[in-house]
């Protein structure tokens, strides 16, 4: 900065005095302090945030600045201050050898308890590594994708599997295993020194990979899980934990506010948000950079407070289920009651005005199961299809009133599954009159494989209308051929191929009609379901989630029932619930189904049901000594992944019983670009524009 020392005064001044006294919050009254504070488009949020000092001035900022040390920072305003910069040894000759962008960072109680720093650039790396070996550091937290949106936020600072290895400077890395879920990847590393005779050490690196481009995720619980996968590595032995974005401010700041507010929830009951962003603040400019950042602390605290840790793993599953039933006394409710009972409804909590469309209510089955708007499958006219992939109509939405324009109507919608959102669609039987539009929904998603879980008749109601004949049938220009049944004790495979009569495209589908399971009750053998789901897993593709196929359109699988909500919602939970305890060894079914709830209504509605989903995951996987007995079927290994897009979520950013309105536009996004301008005055981080969360009401 140009100004004189007596300016320098008046400004320090000024950064203490603009500083607001906020209440810290019981936890008792952190739902209702929420949304007191999110009201009025996030005002009092806004307040606050902005009543925080982007920079301490008092805090000198000297080495940053030095010429030889000017590379070295990815951003020219955002710098250590001297007071708590982590330095390197010296190394003799090499001016500047001992200068990194990185801060240290108090934690709730602990002093110097992480390490806040900037994403590497191809010159840092082996400063970086330096660091990780001198500071005895065996955990890095990575909140960001090396390249987002085509701009560069990160070297790739770790050997890949194919190389096995790589040297940074003295610095040897090693890596042994590399593990990709759907929102992080964890690599196992392995770091020794080549100057010192001493043995390496284990490193452990993990990578969140569901931070949209823009704004925020869209549900807090993402980054409770990541806390919860970060501190079950961590030990007294573990040294500070390393955590970077890009900068090295927005998000690492929010995660770090995070699991600090997190622990002094639990320690205290209470938490001070703003005290500790302002101490946070005073250890690195610009920490929780945007006013979304701001508030997604406080929604995860409140995700915390009020559903608490649902996750549990395979080897404690049977104990943990044991617990949960057990009633004491035998007239109270049990604990899985009470936890089922938790769950919000999130009834009305968005629109359905396409569905109660005067025009589309026949096309409803059950006229309380309409689709929301957000997230119907959205059916492009027969003129689109020709010219397919000119437009896409998938990113129906609220605002979207008048998407039917481009779209036809059908009772259907998008399920995100455990690879991401779109991994299924949820649909109603078909009715006589929308069998056509059933299988264009086919056609167009390119889907594989139809789960159809009712039969066609119970008594003299009809639960679904035939969608399929012997032979050939055509249905408004699609033609439909069966080519082949295989019927199985509890279940039936017919195998047809779709073909679009204008385009000649032919497409291979698979239909599993499941016949043991009735409307409200629970499937007669959970087995039989579970065998059924491992054969019809063969038929996808097993593809490891890449950025060029997750931006295909294809969703692989359709579910339904009658209604498209009661036997589907179980089903496709239990698929999500089966994925994660094949790849993670863990199942949260807490979680499962209230992200289930928000996409389609009626879905896993009766304690039976959702007791049938543990049940079944237990069964599944019967522990020995508490260790995991691989089930006979483990050989059907095929992983089930979505090919969308991850980045087409809503912004639907609370999880909370609460209605949201629109959310807006999204708000600035993070400082993100190298070539800014040295006056930091016009940073892209400003948060005058409002919130970028949804305003609750």
């Amino acid at each position: 900065s140009s100004s004189s020392e007596g300016m320098n005064l008046v400004v320090v001044k000024d950064d203490e005095r603009q500083l607001l006294n906020i209440e810290p919050i019981p936890s008792e009254h952190l739902l209702d302090t929420y949304k007191r504070k999110i009201a009025d488009e996030g005002r009092l949020f806004l307040d606050e945030f902005q009543s925080i000092p982007r920079v301490f001035t008092k805090f000198s900022i000297k080495e940053a600045k030095k010429s030889h040390n000017q590379n070295k920072n990815r951003y020219i305003d955002i710098l250590p201050y001297d007071h708590n910069r982590v330095e390197l040894s010296e190394i003799p000759g090499d001016l500047g050898s001992d200068y990194i962008n990185a801060s240290y960072i108090d934690g709730f109680k602990e002093p110097r308890k992480y390490i806040a720093a900037q994403g590497p650039k191809d010159e840092t790396t082996d400063d970086f590594w330096r660091m990780i070996w001198e500071q005895k550091a065996t955990i890095i937290v990575m909140v960001t994708r090396c390249e987002e949106g085509k701009r560069n936020k990160c070297a790739q600072y770790w050997p890949s599997m194919e190389n096995g290895s790589a040297t940074y400077g003295d610095i040897i890395v090693r890596i042994h295993e590399s593990k990709t879920c759907p929102d992080y990847v964890i690599q196992k590393l392995h770091i020794t020194n080549g100057r010192e005779r001493t043995n390496g050490r284990d490193v452990t690196h993990i990578q969140f990979t569901s931070w949209p481009d823009h704004g925020v995720p869209e549900d807090p619980h993402l980054l409770l899980k990541l806390r919860r996968r970060v501190n079950a590595l961590s030990n007294f032995f573990s040294g500070p934990i390393v955590v970077h974005c890009s900068a090295g401010v927005g998000r690492t700041g929010t995660y770090i506010g995070i699991d600090a507010m997190l622990e002094g929830l639990d320690a205290e009951g209470r938490v001070d948000v703003y005290g500790y962003v302002v101490k946070l603040r005073r250890q690195r400019c610009l920490m929780v950079q945007v006013e979304s950042q701001y508030i997604l602390i406080h929604q995860a605290l409140v995700e915390y407070n009020q559903y608490g840790e649902t996750e549990v793993s395979l080897s404690e599953l049977h104990s943990y289920l044991n617990n949960l039933k057990r009633k004491d006394p035998p007239s109270d409710p049990s604990l899985l009651e009470a936890e089922f009972q938790r769950l919000p409804s999130y009834k009305g909590w968005r629109t359905q005005n396409t569905g109660n469309r005067e025009e589309n209510k026949s096309k409803n089955r059950n006229a309380n199961i309409i689709p929301y708007d957000f997230n119907r499958v959205p059916i492009r006219h027969e003129d689109d299809c020709v010219k397919e992939g000119e437009h896409d109509s998938d990113d129906s939405s609220d605002e979207d009133s008048d998407c039917e324009e481009s779209s036809k109507y059908i009772n259907a919608s998008f399920i995100t599954g455990y690879w991401g959102p779109k991994s299924m669609i949820a649909t109603q039987g078909p009715l006589q009159e929308t069998i056509s539009d059933f299988w264009q929904m086919v056609f167009q998603r390119k889907v594989k494989v139809i789960v159809m879980l009712t039969e066609l008749k119970e008594g003299d109601q009809e639960l679904c209308a035939q969608y399929w004949g012997e032979g050939k049938q055509t249905y408004n220009g699609i033609e439909v051929q069966m080519t082949d049944v295989n019927c199985c004790p509890s279940y039936t495979i017919r195998a047809f191929d779709v073909t679009h009569l204008k385009t000649k495209e032919t497409q291979k589908v698979y239909q599993y009609q499941y016949h043991k399971w009735s409307g409200l009750d629970v499937p007669e053998n959970p087995r039989d379901l579970v065998s059924m789901i491992l054969n019809l897993k063969q038929k996808f593709l097993a593809r490891p989630i890449t950025e060029d196929n997750r931006s295909t359109r294809g969703v692989p699988l359709v579910v339904h029932c009658r209604d498209g909500s009661q036997q589907t919602g179980v089903f496709c939970a239990l698929m999500t619930l089966l994925e994660s305890a094949e790849v993670e060894e863990v199942i949260d079914v807490f979680q499962v189904v209230k992200a289930l709830r928000r996409t389609r209504l009626g879905v896993v509605s009766t304690f039976e049901h959702y007791q049938f989903l543990y049940d079944t995951i237990a069964s599944t996987h019967p522990a020995q000594n508490g260790q995991i007995k691989k089930s006979s079927q483990q050989e059907d290994k095929v992983e089930f992944c979505s090919e969308v897009e991850k980045t087409d979520k809503e912004a639907d950013l609370i999880t909370i019983d609460l209605t949201p309105s629109q959310p807006g536009e999204n708000g600035p996004s993070e400082v993100c670009d190298d070539s800014r301008a040295a006056d930091s005055t016009k940073g892209t981080e400003s948060s005058t524009n409002g919130p970028a969360t949804p305003v609750l009401t």
